[in-house]
């Protein structure tokens, strides 16, 4: 009877050692084949950068799909050369959808790990953050919102970057992720951990606003953006007695905890958001993302914040009424220096509700009362049909924007108020005329760092966006 040594071989592999494996992985295809699952079966260690560019060698090879096999990476090399640093890191980005460890081992990571970014981060992502020793200068997590079913033993610790981090609250300056859950309880509202050098802080996809707690954890923030989740909102509801029970919460924390926030340089975050947070601070620059608008909630954040720059950002022409012609009469929009608004139009509205001629006059309306230096409106035509019938008629809208003296218009908008010095409006994306620029008052030298040169500089980055309708003249 004839011996089947390929079968015998398949049988021993799963008993023998790495170096066994890779031995009779030589003899034929088949168990070359076969003997990945069991190579990697004992995990990679990676003592230098020898082993480090030899596994990504190897893990290449059939199209990462070897990858599969491996659960367990150690890395214990002192120390990286920049070049090898770089591959490893562009392997990893590249592979990350193949590569599902089970446990990550890094010797030596709290003197080589400075900026951190965790994608789909959960309970067992926060496992290996609470033993990382490093001290972090940058991080990026971003948490996988936990299934009813899931098992949590320690609750909603494993979202909260401000327990997660703790070990580098010394050296952190900047921070960003979504769905942390960093609420606390009405008696012990604030951590006792404190970020005193997070300049740059970015919440997404958050739960409820707790202004208090990101006032007390990183009390040197100057660059905020914030954004709550669409479930947390479902729970706050949609009444304006709801939205002012927890702004008023957020207000009276901020008074009797005596906020460490006394100015931002700049904030990004909804009308709705902004309200909801109640801040009790002046913000230089106030963006208010859109659609959302009620003029109401608009006059309270403005009064509370003061804003020297405000751009209203990704609404549609709806916004342009009477109640906010009204809203920059008052005392607290005359501190204004620099407004810039970013009209989608078409973006809600269908194109039978824009009328183009009563918009013109709602933006001169607007801008009447203010004394502003510096204005920037910036046209994004989101008007046309389905590409299928893209070759049909031009709609009235678009056909008053594609006949609008752009430069007639900005030279009315310079008129509208004395104080007006520069005049920057931009159209994009129309499909019947190429991407316009009209630019008053270039020439005008403002301070350094000054507000009124926003809306020149946003110009520049408006139009370096990759076009919609590359068919159109002067989109390349």
């Amino acid at each position: 009877m004839p011996v089947n040594y390929q079968a015998i071989l398949g049988i021993v592999m799963p008993f023998c050692d790495s170096s066994t494996v890779s031995a009779i992985m030589k003899t034929c295809r088949a168990l070359h084949s076969e003997g990945i699952s069991f190579l990697l079966a004992h995990g990679v260690v990676m003592e230098d950068e020898r082993d480090i560019k030899s596994f990504i060698a190897f893990a290449r090879a059939e199209g990462g799909r070897r990858l599969a096999y491996l659960k367990e990476l150690t890395v214990t090399a002192p120390s990286l050369s920049r070049p090898i640093a770089t591959a490893l890191s562009l392997f990893l980005s590249q592979y990350a959808n193949l590569l599902i460890i089970e446990t990550l081992r890094i010797d030596h990571a709290d003197t080589h790990v400075v900026t951190l970014e965790v994608s789909e981060s959960g309970a067992t992502s926060a496992k290996f953050l609470r033993a990382l020793d490093s001290k972090l200068e940058h991080a990026e997590l971003n948490m996988i919102p936990p299934s009813p079913d899931e098992d949590r033993p320690d609750g909603p610790q494993d979202y909260n970057c401000i327990k997660l981090l703790q070990h580098s609250q010394n050296t952190l300056t900047r921070l960003s992720g979504s769905a942390f859950e960093l609420m606390t309880p009405w008696e012990t509202p604030t951590y006792s951990q404190v970020y005193p050098h997070v300049e740059k802080l970015c919440l997404y996809n958050n739960d409820g606003p707790v202004t208090i707690v990101y006032a007390h954890a990183f009390p040197n923030t100057r660059f905020f953006r914030y954004d709550t989740s669409a479930a947390d909102m479902e729970v706050i509801g949609t009444s304006f007695e709801e939205h002012v029970l927890v702004r008023n919460m957020n207000i009276i924390q901020q008074i009797e905890l005596n906020s460490p926030w006394r100015d931002l340089e700049a904030c990004h975050a909804s009308l709705i958001d902004l309200f909801l947070l109640g801040l009790q601070c002046h913000v230089r620059r106030l963006h208010v993302m859109g659609n959302f608008m009620q003029p109401s909630h608009l006059r309270t954040v403005m009064m509370d914040t003061t804003p020297e720059y405000m751009c209203l950002q990704g609404y549609d022409v709806n916004i342009l009424t009477k109640g906010l012609t009204n809203t920059m009469k008052q005392p607290y929009a005359q501190q204004l220096r620099a407004l810039e608004v970013v009209l989608m139009v078409g973006g809600v509205l269908g194109p039978a509700a824009v009328d183009m001629p009563r918009v013109v006059e709602g933006i001169l309306d607007m801008l009447r009362p203010l004394k502003i230096r510096s204005f920037g409106l910036f046209i994004v035509c989101c008007l046309a049909p389905p590409r299928r019938l893209r070759n049909s008629s031009l709609c009235p809208a678009e056909r008053y924007l594609a006949d609008l003296d752009i430069d007639a218009f900005a030279l009315r908008i310079k008129d509208t108020t004395p104080t007006l010095q520069s005049v920057v409006v931009v159209m994009r994306m129309h499909r019947a005329r190429p991407d316009t620029t009209v630019t008053i008052g270039a020439d005008v030298e403002y301070g350094p760092d000054a507000v009124e040169a926003i809306a020149l500089q946003s110009a520049l980055m408006y139009l370096s966006l990759p076009p919609l309708y590359p068919e159109a003249g002067g989109f390349e």
